[in-house]
C-alpha cells in the first residue's frame, strides 16, 4: 500500500515506505482521481499570511540568489500535507522526487540503497537494500545519519535529505553515521549506483526449512514467492520462514498475492475503513502453493505497510507466529493524485486494519514472540548465504532468525 507511486499506471492499492535514500515511505495506495476542493485556499484569511511572508522574502531576504520560487511553493505544499499529522504516510512529491518514486516502483533505483525513518528527528537507517552500495559500505539498520557531505542532518526535511543522498551513477557522497551502542561516529564514502531491486530472495536453513525473504512488495513479489515455494516442494522442505524484516511495503495487489500463497481462498487479508467508518474485507484469491507446511513470519521496526498487512493476516488467521520486534506502524491507504506539473500529492484516503480489527496506525503491531538483535547483531539474508548449515546458523548474530528456525522446527516435529 504505500507502494509506490512509482508506476502510477498500475491501479489498485499499494502500501509502501518512501525513504529518501532508497526511495520509499510507508503507506497504502488505492488508485488516483481528481476531487473538487472544498474551498479555495485564497478564501481563507490565513492565506494573507502566506502572501505577506512571500512578499517579505522577496523584498528583504539578503541573499537574493537563494530565492527559488518553485522551491518555496513546493516546500509550502509539502508542509501543508505534513500538517495533516499522517507522519511518513501522506506526503507531497515534487516533480523530481515523483519521477524517482516512479522509477523505484519499476525496480529502477539510482542511489545508495537505504530505507529511512525520521521519527527521531534525524534520519535513521531502517534497512539497506541487498547488494546496494550502502550495504557494501557496512551501513547497518539502526545507524543514525549525522552528516551528509559535512552538513548536519538535524532539522533537515525528508525531501532535502533525499536530494542530498540521491545523485548520478558513479558520483560519491560522504556520510557520517552513529551506530547504536558505539561512542564514536564513523564516516563512509559511498558511490551511487543503479541498484537492481529483487523483491524476493530465498534459501534454505538446517532441517530443510525454506527461508523466503520478501524485500519489498513491488511488481513480481508474488511470482518470486511462488518460485520459492516450488523450489521448496522440489527439495522436500518441511516448513517456511517468511522474512519481512526491513520491508517498507509496496503494492497491495502483491501483498494480497503473497498472502494468498499461504492461506485458502476467501480469508481476510485486511480490512478497509473509509472516512464514514464503513469497513469491508479484502480477501485472498485462488489456491496457494504454501498452504500446508508450518511457518513463522519475521518482522522488525522496518517492516511497514504491506509487510504489516501480510504478517498480521497470517497471524490473525492462525497460519503463522509473528517473531521479532514491533513493526513500523502504518495504517492509511494512500491515493496518489498526479498533478499537472509532474508532482504527486499522496493522501491517506482510508485506514487499513488487521483481520481482527487492529489499527496499526502510529502504533505498530506487536509480535507473538519478541526478540531483538544485540548491539553487534546483523540481519542475515539469503543473498548473503542461500544455504546456511547448522554450524553457520549457530554462529550468526541474527538471533531473530535463530528463534524463527527453532519455532518452525518445533512445529514440524510436533506434527510428526
Amino acid at each position: 500500500m504505500g507502494r509506490q507511486f512509482r508506476n502510477l499506471a498500475m491501479a489498485s492499492v499499494l502500501v509502501v515506505t518512501f525513504g529518501a535514500g532508497a526511495g520509499v515511505d510507508r503507506y497504502v495506495w488505492d488508485g488516483g482521481s481528481n476531487a473538487d476542493a472544498s474551498s479555495s485556499v485564497t478564501d481563507h484569511p490565513e492565506f494573507e499570511t502566506f502572501q505577506a511572508t512571500w512578499d517579505l522574502i522577496h523584498d528583504h531576504f539578503v541573499d537574493t540568489t537563494a530565492i527559488d520560487d518553485p522551491a518555496l511553493i513546493y516546500a509550502a505544499t509539502e508542509g501543508m500535507v505534513e500538517a495533516l499529522g499522517d507522519t511518513q504516510h501522506s506526503t507531497f512529491l515534487d516533480p523530481a522526487t515523483a519521477e524517482m518514486y516512479q522509477r523505484y516502483m519499476r525496480g529502477e533505483l539510482i542511489g545508495i540503497g537505504v530505507e529511512l525513518d525520521y521519527s527521531s528527528g534525524r534520519p535513521v537507517i531502517t534497512s539497506t537494500i541487498d547488494g546496494s552500495p550502502a550495504e557494501d559500505a557496512g551501513i547497518r539498520a539502526n545507524d543514525t545519519i549525522l552528516e551528509i557531505n559535512g552538513q548536519s542532518t538535524e532539522g533537515v526535511s525528508e525531501t532535502e535529505i533525499g536530494r542530498k543522498l540521491r545523485g548520478d551513477v558513479g558520483t560519491k557522497v560522504k556520510i557520517t553515521l552513529q551506530r547504536q551502542g558505539d561512542s564514536q561516529p564513523y564516516t563512509v564514502e559511498v558511490t551511487r549506483a543503479k541498484i537492481e531491486i529483487k523483491p524476493v530472495t530465498f534459501g534454505t536453513l538446517p532441517n530443510r526449512i525454506q527461508w523466503i525473504r520478501v524485500n519489498q512488495f513491488s511488481v513480481g513479489a508474488t511470482d518470486g514467492v511462488k518460485e520459492a515455494l516450488k523450489v521448496a516442494a522440489e527439495n522436500g522442505s518441511r516448513g517456511y520462514v517468511l522474512d519481512l524484516r526491513g520491508n517498507p511495503g509496496g503494492l497491495a495487489a502483491e501483498a494480497i498475492g503473497v498472502t494468498s500463497q499461504f492461506l485458502p481462498e476467501g480469508k481476510t487479508v485486511y480490512m478497509v475503513q473509509d472516512r464514514d467508518g464503513t469497513k469491508r474485507p479484502v480477501l485472498t484469491l485462488g489456491t496457494g502453493l504454501g498452504l500446508e507446511l508450518p511457518m513463522v513470519v519475521l518482522v522488525d521496526a522496518g517492516s511497514a505497510s504491506s509487510s504489516e498487512i501480510v504478517a498480521s493476516s497470517l497471524r490473525d488467521n492462525g497460519r503463522a507466529e509473528m517473531i521479532g520486534v514491533k513493526t513500523f506502524g502504518t495504517g492509511t491507504i494512500l491515493t496518489p493524485f498526479p498533478l499537472d506539473d509532474g508532482s504527486i500529492a499522496v493522501i491517506g484516503t482510508n485506514f487499513w486494519l488487521t483481520p481482527k480489527g487492529e489499527l496499526a496506525w502510529h502504533k505498530g503491531i506487536e509480535p507473538d514472540l519478541e526478540v531483538g538483535l544485540a548491539a553487534d547483531g546483523e540481519v542475515q539474508s539469503p543473498s548473503d548465504d542461500p544455504r546456511l548449515s547448522k554450524a553457520e546458523l549457530e554462529e550468526t548474530t541474527d538471533d531473530q532468525l535463530k528463534l524463527a528456525h527453532q519455532e518452525v522446527l518445533a512445529a514440524v516435529r510436533s506434527q510428526s
